[in-house]
């Protein structure tokens, strides 16, 4: 009986050993977009995130902000909003995840500086940021004071729950209030 039971603990040694070394380890990859918005100030990024096989597989992303302190509050909208439904955004507005307001889009988070928010598709508990993969736009509205922040996309944990090749990406395509550019006066002159 011995040395059947030692011929069954190397076998089954030799299947983890051969199970594990033909696993394909993934590196934590991150693709990330930073932020500085200043008080009452907003931005909207366009963003997209992709497989190029088709397969679905969970979304892995988070938003972090390291400010002492301070709000930001991320709306996710499918098409950019107006420039003009930025007035209806608040300082004293309390914004609940999951509240519409209008063509600004939904409450996707509200964040209170300094914290982070995972969001993977994949944990349980876990709020999903991308239902889909595809293109969304997420405008970052910091209403109590200045905030930098960092928008970050997991590609490598991605790539290896669908076994293909995924693309993320983010950029700026407005923001409120408008800033004039470096070297211009308040009417639009030069040095």
């Amino acid at each position: 009986m011995r040395p059947l039971a030692r011929v069954l603990l190397l076998a089954m040694g030799c299947s983890v050993m051969l199970a594990t070394s033909m696993a394909r380890p993934y590196t934590p990859s991150y693709i990330t977009y930073p932020v500085q918005l200043p008080g009452g100030g907003a931005e909207i990024l366009e963003f997209f995130v992709r497989g190029d096989s088709g397969t679905r597989f969970a979304s892995n992303s988070y938003v972090r902000t390291w400010s002492r302190s301070g709000r930001l509050v991320g709306l996710l909208s499918p098409t950019p909003p107006p420039a003009e439904e930025f007035s209806r955004l608040s300082p004293s507005a309390s914004y609940v995840v999951g509240e519409q307001l209008g063509s600004l889009g939904t409450v996707a988070f509200v964040l209170f500086a300094p914290q982070d928010e995972l969001f993977d598709d994949k944990e349980r508990g876990q709020p999903s940021f991308l239902p889909e993969p595809g293109a969304a736009f997420l405008t970052l509205y910091a209403p109590d004071g200045p905030v930098e922040a960092e928008l970050g996309f997991g590609i490598g944990a991605m790539q290896f729950r669908c076994n293909c090749r995924v693309e993320a990406d983010a950029r700026s395509v407005y923001r409120w209030p408008e800033s004039p550019p470096q070297g211009a006066t308040q009417d639009g002159g030069g040095n």
